[in-house]
This record gives structure tokens, C-alpha cells and sequence, in this order.
């Protein structure tokens, strides 16, 4: 019997919460959207997120699952589907995967290939593949190629710049680098270059931001800009006109690499992949 995913399919995706979670997935949401009559559904813990699918032109039917396991299960049942695919990732948490066998699918999907890198955005892809959705206008390239954002323009109130990012998820702190570490970077590409420097992130990073760029010399403070307010169209379009984006593993090294910036990465003590 083939495993290949059919046009009459329902299928339903267990993922995570950050922007970069979606980015990753976005080959698959685009192939499934090219394959099914209906569009996937997508469950995740994550109230923040059913913004961001319109943004980057998805449209997979979103539910937000309530964290704790017996009202998440409710949910399902609510909805009074047989589920032919339940996708879980190559790297599912063991909490999914219990709720994913309790919900009973037809097929659950998670799979690692050995033959890929392990990084999940080469494990998506190799997924796709193997679903048989491969014959897509964008191929093989991460990301699912290409993000195309109607009107989209450069950052026209500076230049020659580099996008800084020292933030990271609050449950990751072993990936942050250490803040001396930070301005150390800043306060030489500064005396070496001609470049200016822009450090976003979320609102709540705004005081850790404006302590960082508060370090520098004032002379140098003037080159060092802080945004907290950029909408992901409007970052993407600051990260496009940029010479390119220094950050942690997070939503804006995976938006960088989509928009195929040089992007460097530092990391704490994660796992040398990521």
C-alpha cells in the first residue's frame, strides 16, 4: 500500500510555537496545500501564532490546544475526526507523541533520516519527499523556497548595517551569549567598520537591548540603533536590506537563511548542529 498523501486526505500537524518552528514546516504547509481538497489542520499550543500563517501565505485550518493533556484530548474529540496523517516532526516531544496515539490517527508520521542532516529543516524536506508531495515549483530548496511579500521595501532609514539579535526563547537560555560577549562584537564591528548596527527583538527585550547598545562609548552609541516594534513583514524587509544578521538559533537566524543573508549564529551550550 502506498504511503503516499492523497487529495482526500485529512491530515493534522502536532508543531511547536515560534516563528522559526514555522518557517521550517512552511515546505510542507506549501506541498499539502498543492496536494489536499482540504486544508490541513494545525495544532499548537502557541495563541500567538495563527497571525503569522497569513502573513507568510499559509492557510492550514489552526487550532490553539490547551496545555494540559486531558482538555488538549478534548479538543480532538470535539472535532469528530478520524485523522488519515498525524505529523509530528522528526524530533516530538514525549508528551506528543503520547497525545498523538491517544487521538488515535490512522498514521502518525515521524520519521529522522539518517541520510540527511539532522537539522529539522533538512529533515522536513526529506519528509516531504517521502510523502510523496516532492513535485513542487520550488523543489528542494529550505524554507520552501523563496518568501515573495507584496510591497515589500528596504530599510530606508540606514545604510551599510548588520541586524543583531541577542535574544533568544525565555526557556533557552543555554543558547544566549554572554552579554559581554555581545558588546565586545558590537563595540569592534563599530571601531573596525564603517557599518551601523540594528539590534531588534521582542518588546521585552527592549530594556536588555538599550543596556546593551548603553555600554558603548557614546561617540559609538550613535551608530546603534534599537527596534522593538517591527511586524515579521517589516523585519523581513530590515533583514533583506541588511549586509547580513548576527544572531541566536531563534525566529530570525531561520528568517535570515530563508532570505538568504549571510546570517552567523553564536550558541551557548546547545548541540553543535543547531
Amino acid at each position: 500500500m502506498s504511503v503516499h498523501v492523497a487529495p482526500a486526505d485529512r491530515f493534522a500537524i502536532f508543531w511547536g510555537g515560534g516563528l522559526g518552528d514555522l518557517l521550517v514546516l512552511r515546505p510542507l504547509l506549501r506541498a499539502l496545500s498543492s496536494r489536499l481538497d482540504d486544508p490541513p489542520h494545525f495544532f499548537t499550543t502557541a495563541t500567538h501564532l495563527p497571525g503569522l500563517f497569513g502573513e507568510l501565505g499559509l492557510n492550514p485550518q489552526v487550532h490553539v490546544l490547551p496545555t494540559r493533556p486531558a482538555a488538549a484530548l478534548r479538543v480532538f474529540r470535539d472535532l469528530g475526526i478520524r485523522f488519515d496523517w498525524l505529523y509530528l516532526g522528526p524530533y516530538p516531544r514525549i508528551k506528543t507523541r503520547m497525545l498523538a496515539y491517544v487521538v488515535r490517527p490512522r498514521r502518525i508520521w515521524s520519521r529522522r533520516h539518517p541520510d540527511r542532516h539532522p537539522f529539522v529543516g533538512e529533515q522536513v524536506l526529506a519528509d516531504v519527499l517521502a510523502l510523496g508531495l516532492g513535485a513542487t515549483p520550488w523543489g528542494d530548496q529550505p524554507y520552501g523556497g523563496k518568501w515573495s511579500r507584496p510591497g515589500a521595501s528596504t530599510h530606508a532609514a540606514i545604510e551599510e548595517y548588520v541586524v543583531l539579535h541577542p535574544g533568544a526563547k525565555a526557556r533557552w537560555e543555554t543558547t544566549r551569549w554572554a552579554d559581554s560577549h555581545w558588546q565586545h562584537l558590537m563595540r569592534s564591528l563599530l571601531q573596525q567598520t564603517a557599518l551601523q548596527l540594528l539590534l531588534v527583538g521582542m518588546a521585552s527585550e527592549r530594556s536588555h537591548l538599550d543596556a546593551l547598545r548603553g555600554e558603548l562609548d557614546p561617540a559609538l552609541q550613535a551608530r546603534v540603533r534599537v527596534d522593538t516594534t517591527l511586524s515579521l513583514p517589516r523585519l523581513a524587509d530590515v533583514v533583506e536590506a541588511s549586509r547580513g544578521v548576527i544572531c541566536h538559533n531563534s525566529g530570525i537566524m531561520h528568517l535570515s537563511a530563508m532570505l538568504g543573508k549571510p546570517t552567523v549564529v553564536p550558541t551557548g551550550s546547545s548541540a553543535v548542529f543547531w
